[in-house]
């Protein structure tokens, strides 16, 4: 859908494949469009990490921007993560999003803490 730039100033482009190739300036994306960008750039950037290191990074955190995206967005970029998800490299995802929730096959949750119990508890659960 989208191809990024960097112009001659420094500036992210992106060309609109749905457009004709049209330029748009990065700011014209919506909130789901700005977090499938943000996360393609940052999978690109852990991916380009991971080739140029000497260690290996074997998990990724997402966190949030799902609450902008509609369910088929939300459907696509989790089948996407789910996707590059590896035997040495694991996507964790903090939500709040009860379709993402619902997706994910393990999670750890955290209990906030109780009068008289302590502090805050983490859980698993697997779907």
């Amino acid at each position: 859908k989208y191809k990024m730039i960097v112009n001659e100033n420094a500036k992210f482009l992106l060309i609109d494949m749905k457009n004709g190739g049209a330029l748009r300036d990065v700011s014209t994306l919506s909130g789901g469009e700005t977090f499938l960008v943000s996360l393609a750039l940052a999978l690109a950037l852990s991916n380009e990490i991971q080739l140029k290191g000497n260690t290996s990074l074997e998990i990724f955190f997402l966190d949030e921007g799902f609450g902008t995206l509609d369910d088929e967005l939300v459907d696509t970029v989790i089948d996407a993560l789910e996707s590059l998800q590896t035997s040495r490299r694991a996507i964790g995802i903090i939500s709040h999003v009860e379709q993402i929730k619902n997706r994910v096959a393990a999670r750890l949750v955290v209990k906030e803490a109780k009068m008289g119990e302590g502090g805050s508890k983490i859980v698993t659960e697997k779907n």
